[in-house]
């Protein structure tokens, strides 16, 4: 035999407000602890949000290059970043940019401190050329349509087609003096 409840008694949601407190704080709950990896994770993703990163190296594939690393030590935290920059933003600036933007995603998400970040900026690279099916740039053939490209001229003639660029004229030798 089942008996039927009201839907409202069924299954109460309780927004944050409405629960109870729980009888422990959350200190006393249990410790949560951050490691090195996490915090390389979070900084290597950080520091490629910021404008003119182009890659943030993770293992040190460059010769003479060192992988990312960081070192949690109780609250504080160290990081080590290599990165590749697009050519030709100023160094500093993006440095700075890295270090203040690595430190303020970092203390947001784990509520560790920052105590410094290195920054190994390996490579230059030029920005990429956009082509057919590439990450960055990708076109579709709506992009270039017929009627977005320009009129190609209908009509040409062999010989307009065969001409030669004009000569420059002659050179002449410097003259001598008695």
């Amino acid at each position: 035999m089942t008996t039927d409840t009201p839907a409202s008694q069924a299954s109460a949601v309780l927004v944050p407000g409405q629960r109870p407190t729980p009888a422990v704080p959350p200190e006393g709950r249990g410790r949560t602890e951050v490691t090195d990896r996490v915090a390389v994770k979070i900084a290597r993703h950080a520091a490629g949000e910021v404008a003119g990163v182009r890659e943030v190296i993770e293992r040190g594939g460059l010769r003479g290059t060192r992988p990312a690393s960081a070192t949690v030590r109780g609250d504080t935290v160290e990081i080590g970043l290599t990165v590749s920059v697009a050519y030709p933003m100023p160094l500093r600036v993006v440095a700075a940019a890295i270090r203040s933007h690595v430190a303020s995603r970092i203390a947001a998400l784990t509520g560790l401190q920052v105590s410094h970040v290195d920054i190994t900026m390996a490579e230059l690279t030029a920005p990429p050329a956009p082509t057919w099916g590439s990450s960055r740039g990708t076109f579709s053939r709506e992009t270039f349509s017929r009627e977005s490209l320009p009129e190609a001229p209908q009509e040409t003639s062999r010989e307009t087609a065969r001409q030669a660029p004009p000569k420059p004229p002659p050179r002449t030798p410097p003259e001598v003096s008695p």
